[in-house]
């Protein structure tokens, strides 16, 4: 995607280099817990990883480039230790990065920049559903109750036969 700046309201630079360190975050988060991941989770992972580098992370870098005439600085992102935690973390910071892209979108005035926002925000619930839905299915399936905190065991409970 090439951004072109129309002069009708840009992304201010402080907000688009948060941008890219979330969405930087977020995918060193998705390539550790690919490696955390139960194999029948691990594929979901790989493709978030695939689309983060080679879609929404090139758009806000080039935006950042174009804007400022330098590349973003990258902080430094601790990777989660644990699937659970991590993926728990992941989910967090995925719902306020889709937040955070709602406020832009709301207080952008560009089309091509809302458009730019109004896709990422949908990739980000998208992605924080899909995460929600391995976390919880993860702790279902393998019965966690200590790291699940209160769960009762109802996986094993069934209705009687109707």
């Amino acid at each position: 995607m090439n951004y072109r700046d129309n002069g009708s309201g840009s992304i201010a630079v402080q907000d688009l280099q948060y941008v890219i360190q979330a969405e930087y975050r977020s995918m060193i988060y998705a390539q550790r817990l690919l490696f955390l991941a139960p194999p029948e989770h691990q594929m979901h992972f790989s493709r978030y990883v695939e689309t983060k580098q080679k879609e929404r992370l090139v758009v806000w870098t080039r935006l950042y480039y174009h804007l400022t005439a330098c590349y973003p600085v990258f902080s430094k992102v601790k990777p989660p230790r644990d699937y659970v935690s991590g993926l728990k973390t992941a989910i967090e910071d995925t719902l306020d990065t889709a937040d955070f892209y709602a406020w832009l979108h709301d207080s952008s005035q560009d089309p091509y920049l809302r458009n730019i926002l109004q896709r990422a925000m949908n990739g980000e619930t998208r992605w924080a559903v899909r995460q929600q839905f391995l976390y919880s299915s993860y702790l279902l399936e393998n019965g966690d109750k200590v790291k699940g905190k209160g769960f009762t065991d109802v996986t094993k409970k069934q209705l009687p036969p109707v």
